[in-house]
């Protein structure tokens, strides 16, 4: 702002059905000051978002970007061609393949037993089937989707221990146990593992090959890859066609893109392991066939509300103050903030308090006409920030008072105080609660543990 530059013209959202739910909440309330921005020099940016994947986009799109959306390519008459695309047909001699669904019931059998034997038994077929090396090496990493960290940590533990010692069982049983596959420790693709060890992992799985001169010099690719929703997105490697899906994830399109990360270039293959004891995964069992024949009419629709009273509660000053230091250039330093009167700018806070409440009043007459809008809670609520921003700056000097990136780790020192501090932090702090990511919407809860002796 304040420069000779361009706005931005032209922004791509991809994979938009993620945008959804607390995450998409947030999102859409910060979109209000990025597109104000956007859109100050006169032109309003457009926006393309892609998707496989969703229900009722124009609600969303509306909530998120408040646009009116124009789909593209525009549904045919032929749903197998739309001129843009067309729909492929199997042919294995011209090398374009599928991905087929197995589903597992057990019976009689708890779900650490079904995880422990059917691990055991995918790994340890592709190592006893003759076949060339390249073709092996297609199917000698096994997925393994959990919808929950708890399960997948669970599964890590079984992996070092059980499922080794089944597979002994089952080369003895069959043959020696020299016939046996040797596994190594499961790599993960999970948020609890850090960034390093994340890029070490991909970069494994896709230059690392399975070869007999690679494991007899103990080069040996990844055996186990055990996955939650972080491999819905953007994981697309070609060795991975082999794929064991623990429970019904909890929505179709998590599923779909859960389950599409196998078979993308070779033939590939998903089981789905139900749970015997949930009534939603016997019925999903009983209506395999129709559910995957057709499983992309049972994407369910998506909730995004940016100016519900929680949203605002955690993120609407953030956008106030982003809008003032971005469209008032002496309010732009760090150190500005305390240069901040409301008498002095009450024309900018006029403006933008317009345009948020425009822009709300908006979303809410395209999404549910004829409801509250809450218009004069929002002016309220803006009101009393504004308040509060002067009274946080009386008694220290302009350059003694910080809008608070200077202190997002360190807090400030004797005479200095910020406006804005991380989200949950430093009680004693009067500074305005400010998220830091989209995701962690939520507080921890503390608990202790209180053991009573006699």
């Amino acid at each position: 702002m304040g420069r000779n530059n361009r706005a931005p013209e032209l922004i791509i959202q991809d994979e938009l059905h993620l945008i959804s739910g607390p995450l998409g909440t947030m999102v859409g309330l910060y979109e209000a000051a990025i597109d104000a921005i956007c859109s100050s020099k006169g032109n309003k940016t457009k926006i393309i978002a892609s998707t496989a994947t969703i229900r009722r986009a124009a609600e969303q799109c509306s909530s998120l970007y408040d646009r009116k959306v124009c789909q593209f390519p525009h549904p045919g008459i032929d749903a197998e061609d739309s001129f843009f695309a067309r729909e492929s047909v199997i042919d294995y001699e011209k090398g374009v393949y599928g991905r087929k669904y197995v589903g597992l019931m057990p019976s009689g059998k708890t779900k650490a037993m079904m995880e422990i034997r059917s691990i055991a038994a995918l790994l340890q077929k592709i190592y006893t089937m003759e076949l060339p090396d390249e073709i092996k090496d297609k199917y000698w990493t096994l997925t393994v989707y959990f919808n929950s960290l708890k399960d997948l940590g669970k599964c890590s533990t079984l992996v070092d221990d059980d499922v080794k010692d089944f597979i002994k069982r089952m080369a003895y049983r069959l043959g020696t146990n020299k016939d046996a596959r040797t596994i190594t420790n499961a790599d993960e693709l999970t948020s609890r593992v850090s960034t390093t060890r994340l890029n070490e992992t991909l970069d494994k799985l896709e230059k690392l090959t399975y070869s007999k001169d690679n494991v007899e010099n103990k080069r040996r690719p990844s055996n186990i890859l055990l996955a939650t929703n972080m491999i819905s997105v953007g994981i697309d490697v070609a060795r991975l066609n082999v794929m064991l899906l623990v429970g019904q994830p909890k929505l179709t399109s998590e599923y779909i893109q859960a389950s599409s990360r196998v078979g993308r270039s070779f033939p590939g293959v998903a089981f789905t392991m139900y749970d015997g004891s949930k009534s939603r995964d016997r019925s999903h069992y009983e209506q395999f066939m129709g559910y995957h024949e057709s499983f992309y009419k049972h994407v369910e629709p998506t909730g995004v509300t940016p100016f519900s009273k929680p949203a605002r509660d955690r993120a609407l000053h953030a956008i106030v103050v982003a809008l003032l230091r971005q469209l008032v250039p002496e309010l732009t330093p760090e150190n500005a903030a305390g240069k901040f009167t409301r008498e002095k700018y009450k024309k900018e806070i006029d403006s933008i308090v317009e345009y948020i409440v425009t822009r709300n009043n908006d979303i809410i007459n395209k999404i549910n006409p004829g409801t509250d809008t809450e218009e004069s809670e929002i002016r309220e609520e803006i009101a009393a920030f504004l308040e509060n921003w002067e009274k946080l700056e009386e008694g220290y000097e302009g350059d003694h008072f910080f809008y608070g990136e200077k202190y997002m780790i360190k807090n400030p020192e004797e005479g200095v105080a910020r406006l804005m501090k991380a989200y949950n932090t430093n009680k004693n702090d009067n500074a305005f609660d400010t998220m830091t990511s989209m995701r962690n919407v939520d507080i921890s809860v503390g608990s202790s543990v209180l053991i009573w002796k006699d």
